[in-house]
């Protein structure tokens, strides 16, 4: 299994190169995004929090944003196994970040609600997000152009969804 800073070594490597334009201009689509997706990646494993803000950033910012959600919605949200879910609730909960509580109208359903640190953090990742966005242009983009992309995620999910 390979180390964070291996990782970090080989995303150096493949994203290092003196032809940088041509490479990008040969690039698939789909390979572009996935370049894109792994400089993100990157970027938030700077964040002195520890904690990776392409997955679990991501759900203490759902959590933080809607009052009430349970695990089951985050799970639903994200397209994420229970188990993954709770994998990182486990840790929010030992970071502080999160609070669970059994739902009064569901036993078996456990709603979240983010603490007063773990509100604080979202805040925190929320403006890092839009600051690295800012940074790359994704602001630039004309609505039609991010209705598209949403338009090929939804897509692509249900190909996925189709083929179960």
């Amino acid at each position: 299994m390979k180390t964070e800073k291996s990782y970090m070594k080989t995303l150096d490597e493949n994203m290092t190169d003196e032809n940088n334009t041509d490479k990008f201009d040969s690039m698939p689509f789909i390979a572009l995004i996935e370049h894109i997706s792994k400089n993100r990646l990157k970027y938030s494993l700077r964040n002195p929090n520890q904690i990776d803000m392409i997955h679990e950033g991501r759900y203490l910012l759902e959590i933080h944003k809607r009052s009430g959600l349970s695990q089951d919605d985050l799970a639903n949200t994200f397209g994420q196994s229970k188990g993954t879910i709770a994998k990182a609730l486990k840790k929010f909960e030992d970071k502080g970040y999160v609070e669970r509580s059994v739902d009064e109208n569901n036993r078996r359903k456990y709603i979240l609600k983010a603490t007063e640190k773990g509100k604080e953090l979202a805040i925190q990742l929320k403006n890092d997000l839009e600051e690295w966005e800012k940074n790359v242009g994704i602001y630039e983009l004309d609505e039609r152009t991010k209705d598209q992309l949403k338009n090929i995620a939804r897509k692509s999910e249900d190909i996925l969804r189709d083929s179960d």
